[in-house]
């Protein structure tokens, strides 16, 4: 029996007649639990049994990275390394794998790079600062709209509305007031004039046109700069796909069978891509899997009309319906059922009011709602259930579900202090973070020397090393006004005053950070590593105008602070696999767990307090309010659960009074079991579950372990294993940043131009040197090195151009399909291999598989790290990539030869091509080091790990620790 087979047979009825659909428009109405991603995943399969299509024939498009890559992972299983030919792509991904693959129908996206987020909101005050925008830019606080308008170009790029539609909508919105009626008032001494909310609407009208004129200046200037923002990718293509019929027909053609997952979460752009790509037909092969009783993404544009949109579209499509539930028992439906119904009218769309049967196992129980007196009372008793929970049922995973991002943080604090380990993303604001205090006030010192308060905030919170008694007494000389101790006590910080122009601009902070003691504190746990990469991300965006000088990095830095307020970077927390996992009602959808807690389950929490409009768009009139939308959401939480549901609602907390969510008394009242707990007076000393002394190393371990299995393995982090187990911690799982170099710099610039040097078409020698200077260029105009090592390394690389072009053009010629920077993944266990490969050339019988080193040719012996100085990563880079392409059935059956090409002449302008034989004992050594790297860090061994260079700066490093 085929795996397909195995997991066919376990279907039900309804199930099997969606899998077994695959011709013509289909819909699936899938409620929470009854198994879509499975039928998804088995109908890919079954195309390919049934027809003769092949899988790159296939476009599956989800909502999230993670739906497509569970996708994948599950089509993996069941017809092997075919299903990473199935295009399963978010629309984002998408669009943009289109607009790559069909490069020659985009030119003017050529060379476009991704705006940042500080670079529009850069080109956004520069527009603003034209004189006609001054009520966009108020005196007092000029920055109030940036924000406010790149959030609303966001919103009508998911909407696929130009500027010139929202100005003539906002034009006509404004006629439409002053001549209805309904504007007018119609007593008291403002009779027959227009009412305050009339003029108020006008004067948003009046707003709004201004903002179609920015949103106008804003593509123009981002067009001008070669740049794209995110959301273009979705509007590029559409545009595209309208105007070139050959486009749209070659796409067409290529997608025969399409399948949308959470097709009620998709916008009005998604819907029309979709919509262009398969209307050649009358009756497409098109399958919408999705429930709108979950949608839950209004926010983004998406609803209900897009969801049943493609019904009214296609008379003919089939309407099947998943009734039975495997996850959540009986009375969890029941109660959800009879509240999310009330979002239906009487008769309203009676083939999406589907009452869900259980057939998950459990028995039933009923849904605990608890009132608690106040929020101490309402922690404790969540407490002591999940407690329960862990002693009694050691394997059952729970959820804390919360509304809002800031209870995240709120329930891991709690956890943690009750010693109950738990895991979470959240997001964290650089700007309040320790880290980012203490790293803000140095900056602020470093800009002005006057500023001593902020160099002792810097000593009191531990920067710069010195015995605790001379950091009380310079803190207390610097508050009484006396910097004259500074030179003796801190002679770095004077060091670094003086360098501050000698260096680039993000070199220079970095070495502040080291200097100070900033880096070793921000190495110290996973949280602070994070946080402190965001900070470094955001200094390489601002330092891109100027990387030679750090004195307006700095500048910059301290007015973005001021100016934007917050800058969050997602934080991950904790180990998948700790018994409890605290999200968002957002974060939680598509996942299961054994228990679910909802605390917080109050008006003042779920339900949305009425948000200013600052512009009037264009928006359809929808049937749905606010309301709806929370009730929806409520309903995703809720289901999530398979055995359990806990509802908390404290009545009053910081004196404050709340009232219980009024979805509660919406659920079906004999499903539930309720509780009143009195007011708590103080919190109760419980037996730590967790001893605190394990905490930091157990973080570390948790965390290495997330990072490793959900980002999978390279063969550089391999190598940095092999080479020390701290160097791998500290640069492959904690990734503390480093400043720019200009040897990773040239290898970057080469590695783009050997790419764009196999798509010429004429590789003669002059063409090849001239593409190669090309892109040389093209890459340092964005680098962050500063001038003095920009330069020469400019130069240097084009003075090698020809010489490179002259010898490697025989390379060059090759026959055959070729193939650049590729991305390959291999499942080796549970562990996801993963590596871009720099060229591939198929023939016939051979795959060549190249990667460029910038460097001069090595022996062989030096590559196999036979000799005293050679560590053998480039020998076992060759070896991983001949490992990571066994995994494709097409390539497989094939010789595979790997070579390293080295890119810098030697003295006789040669450039070598080395290929190396590989044995399958080395392919079975290569497993040996994966599966020691794997056990090492599931068990933690490498966090106590050395290597044997007593000068190794990574193990240095963690003896400081």
């Amino acid at each position: 029996m085929t795996e397909f087979e195995k997991y066919y047979k376990q279907l039900n009825k309804a199930q099997k007649e969606a899998v077994d659909s695959v011709e013509g428009p289909v819909m699936v109405v899938a409620g929470p639990g009854t198994g879509k991603t499975q039928i998804l995943t088995l109908r890919i399969a079954n195309i390919l049994l049934k027809t003769q299509v092949g899988p790159e024939n296939i476009l599956a498009l989800t909502f999230t990275e993670a739906g497509a890559k569970e996708m994948r992972r599950r089509l993996r299983k069941i017809i092997g390394p075919v299903a990473d030919h199935v295009r399963l792509h978010t629309y984002h991904g998408f669009a943009g794998s289109i607009i790559s693959e069909f490069d020659d129908h985009f030119p003017h996206l050529a060379r476009a790079k991704q705006l940042t987020e500080v670079e529009a909101e850069s080109i956004i005050r520069e527009i603003l600062k034209n004189k006609r925008f001054y009520k966009l830019r108020p005196a007092g606080d000029p920055d109030l709209y940036v924000n406010k308008i790149i959030k609303a170009i966001a919103d009508c790029k998911d909407e696929a509305w130009t500027p010139e539609m929202v100005r003539s909508f906002a034009v006509e919105e404004i006629k439409r007031v002053n001549t209805n009626e309904e504007w007018l008032s119609s007593r008291g001494p403002t009779k027959g004039k227009i009412k305050a909310e009339g003029l108020k609407r006008i004067e948003k009208c009046e707003r709004t046109v201004l903002l179609a004129d920015v949103y106008e200046a804003y593509e123009s200037k981002k067009s001008e700069q070669r740049k794209m923002d995110f959301d273009d990718l979705i509007l590029e293509l559409i545009s595209a796909l309208r105007k070139d019929e050959l486009l749209l027909r070659l796409l067409q053609e290529k997608f025969q069978y399409i399948l949308i997952d959470e097709h009620q979460d998709t916008n009005d752009s998604q819907n029309t891509l979709i919509r262009l790509i398969s209307e050649f037909f009358d009756n497409p092969n098109i399958f919408v899997v999705g429930d709108e009783k979950q949608a839950i993404y209004r926010f983004q544009g998406a609803s209900v009309e897009n969801f049943i949109s493609f019904q009214k579209k296609w008379s003919a499509m089939k309407i099947i319906r998943l009734e039975r539930n495997y996850r959540s028992q009986q009375n969890i439906l029941d109660a959800g059922f009879s509240m999310i119904d009330r979002n239906y009218a009487d008769g309203q769309f009676p083939e999406l009011r589907i009452r869900l049967r259980s057939d998950a196992g459990e028995g039933p129980r009923p849904v605990d709602v608890a009132t608690a007196g106040n929020g101490l009372a309402a922690d404790e008793y969540m407490i002591e259930q999940i407690c329960g929970i862990i002693q009694n049922h050691p394997a059952d995973v729970s959820a804390v579900i919360v509304r809002r991002n800031t209870d995240v943080q709120r329930m891991l604090t709690l956890l943690e202090q009750d010693g109950i380990p738990a895991t979470a993303e959240r997001g964290s604001d650089i700007f309040l973070d320790p880290i980012g205090l203490l790293f803000f006030s140095l900056l602020d010192f470093l800009a002005d020397p006057s500023k001593t308060e902020s160099l002792a905030y810097c000593l009191a919170s531990g920067l710069w090393p010195m015995k605790i008694d001379d950091r009380v007494r310079l803190i207390k000389s610097l508050r009484a006004g006396v910097v004259s101790d500074i030179q003796k006590k801190i002679p770095a910080l004077v060091g670094l005053r003086g360098e501050i122009n000698q260096c680039g601009a993000v070199a220079y902070v970095i070495q502040a950070a080291d200097a100070s003691g900033l880096t070793k504190l921000a190495a110290r746990d996973p949280v602070s590593s994070q946080i402190w990469r965001g900070i470094i991300s955001l200094a390489e965006e601002l330092a891109r105008q100027n990387p030679d000088s750090p004195t307006e990095l700095i500048k910059n830095l301290l007015e973005y602070r001021k100016s934007a307020g917050n800058r969050n970077v997602k934080i991950c927390l904790g180990s998948p696999e700790a018994p409890v996992r605290v999200m968002t009602a957002h974060g939680s959808k598509g996942l299961e767990f054994n228990n679910v807690f909802l605390p917080y389950a109050v008006e003042e929490s779920w339900l949305p307090r009425g948000r200013g409009e600052y512009f009037i768009l264009p928006r359809p009139a929808e049937e749905d309010d606010a309301l709806r939308d929370e009730r929806r959401l409520f309903y995703v939480a809720l289901t999530r659960a398979r055995s359990r549901v806990f509802i908390i609602s404290p009545l009053e907390e910081a004196g404050r009074q709340l009232t219980p969510l009024r979805f509660i008394d919406e659920l079906d009242q004999t499903m539930i079991a309720r509780a009143e707990l009195p007011a708590g007076l103080k919190k109760t000393e419980k037996n730590r579950m967790f001893r605190p002394e394990a905490k930091r190393k157990a973080e570390e371990m948790e965390y290495a372990k997330r990072v490793l299995f959900e980002n999978g393995l390279s063969v550089t982090a391999l190598n940095h294993f092999c080479e020390c187990p701290m160097k791998f911690f500290y640069k492959s799982i904690l990734r503390i940043p480093e400043p720019p170099s200009a040897t990773a710099e040239k290898g970057n610039a080469m590695h783009e131009a050997m790419a764009a040097v196999w798509h010429l078409g004429d590789k003669n020698e002059k063409a090849v040197s001239e593409t190669i200077k090309k892109h040389i260029k093209a890459y340092f105009a964005g680098s962050l090195l500063p001038s003095y090592e920009k330069e020469p390394a400019v130069e240097s690389l084009l003075e090698d151009a020809p010489k490179v072009a002259s010898a490697l053009l025989p390379h060059f010629r090759q026959s055959g399909s070729i193939s650049t920077e590729t991305n390959h993944e291999l499942m080796f266990g549970q562990l996801l291999l993963r590596g871009k490969l720099d060229a591939i050339i198929e023939t016939k019988e051979q795959i060549f598989v190249f990667d460029y080193k910038t460097r001069e040719a090595m022996s062989i012996n030096a590559i196999k790290g036979n000799t005293k100085d050679a560590n053998g990563n480039y020998f076992r880079q060759l070896v991983f990539y001949k490992f990571l392409l066994s995994g494709d059935k097409k390539i497989a059956k094939k010789t595979t030869e790997p070579a390293l090409v080295f890119i810098k002449p030697d003295k006789k302008n040669r450039c070598a091509v080395i290929s190396l034989p590989i044995e399958d004992s080395d392919i079975d050594t290569l497993k040996g080091e994966i599966s020691n790297l794997v056990e090492s860090v599931k068990s933690g061994k490498f966090l106590e790990s050395s290597c044997d260079d007593k000068e190794c700066e990574f193990c240095a490093l963690r003896k400081m620790m």
